[in-house]
């Protein structure tokens, strides 16, 4: 078992006061959070598709409810659910694994109740699980796109192999779609068949950005400011590195190397 040296516990405790400095402040005033052009067009795909009367169709990833990735989506779910319920647009949510099902049920419930439209919420109709394997969830939410046929299609997520299963009909019938995956090998797929991309660590970006609770939005800036801490800690160690590696010992030459394979092992 390894435990913390001098300069390892003081970025704990540093980065430990950030996040608990942001949280507290963001419960006494929301912070900005940077719109993404991905999720603010989420209002005008739902939108277009009340006018065309077609329904809204996400699909969510392939994680299981454990997954951080699951939680993110699931916040974008419920932004995308009242939406569609104040605008009284059908909407349809594809859910894979079935420990997130009674998850996204209630978002969906709750999304329609407060919107006052408690009424129009049908559970079996508009969350729908078929099945938890990963090419027969695909093509069932490909058949459901194009035979709808959908307005527009929003997947949210973590997506493996069959992502491209998933858009292509969409992209083929022109179909309005949104995607938002944290992993990078997924991003061409979605680049090729998607109108809108969110890319990366956008993605959980995109999750506060259309959520009002202080303390998501308080980590993600608090966060924000470690990378910014880090990067520094990136260049400063590299400098050293540097301007000692001639010598290539002393007190500057191990603190720089102590230094850098602290960041790069994070």
């Amino acid at each position: 078992m390894q435990h913390p040296d001098g300069l390892m516990l003081t970025l704990m405790l540093l980065f430990g006061g950030v996040i608990l400095l942001s949280l507290w402040r963001a419960r006494h005033k929301l912070p900005y959070v940077r719109p993404i052009p991905g999720i603010v067009s989420i209002e005008e795909a739902v939108g277009r598709a009340t006018e065309l009367g077609r329904p809204v169709v996400f699909a969510m990833g392939e994680g299981d409810i454990r997954d951080i990735v699951t939680h993110a989506s699931l916040s974008i779910l419920e932004y995308v659910a009242r939406l569609a319920a104040r605008l009284r647009a059908s909407f349809i949510a594809m859910v894979r694994k079935p420990d997130v099902y009674p998850f996204a049920e209630n978002i969906v419930r709750d999304a329609y109740r407060v919107e006052g439209a408690a009424e129009d919420f049908r559970p079996e109709e508009q969350v729908r699980f078929l099945s938890d394997d990963a090419i027969v969830y695909a093509m069932s939410t490909a058949r459901l796109i194009q035979e709808a046929p959908a307005g527009c299609a929003l997947f949210f997520g973590g997506f493996f192999f069959t992502s491209l299963l998933m858009t292509e009909p969409g992209a083929q019938s022109g179909v309005l779609q949104i995607a938002g995956d944290p992993t990078l090998g997924q991003i061409p797929f979605f680049v090729c068949t998607c109108d809108y991309t969110i890319i990366g660590e956008e993605f959980f970006a995109a999750g506060a950005y259309v959520s009002s609770d202080p303390t998501v939005r308080g980590a993600l800036v608090g966060q924000d400011f470690i990378k910014v801490v880090l990067a520094l800690l990136v260049l400063v160690g590299t400098g050293a590195l540097l301007l000692a590696g001639g010598a290539g010992e002393g007190p500057a030459y191990e603190t720089a190397r102590g230094l850098m394979k602290y960041v790069t092992q994070k």
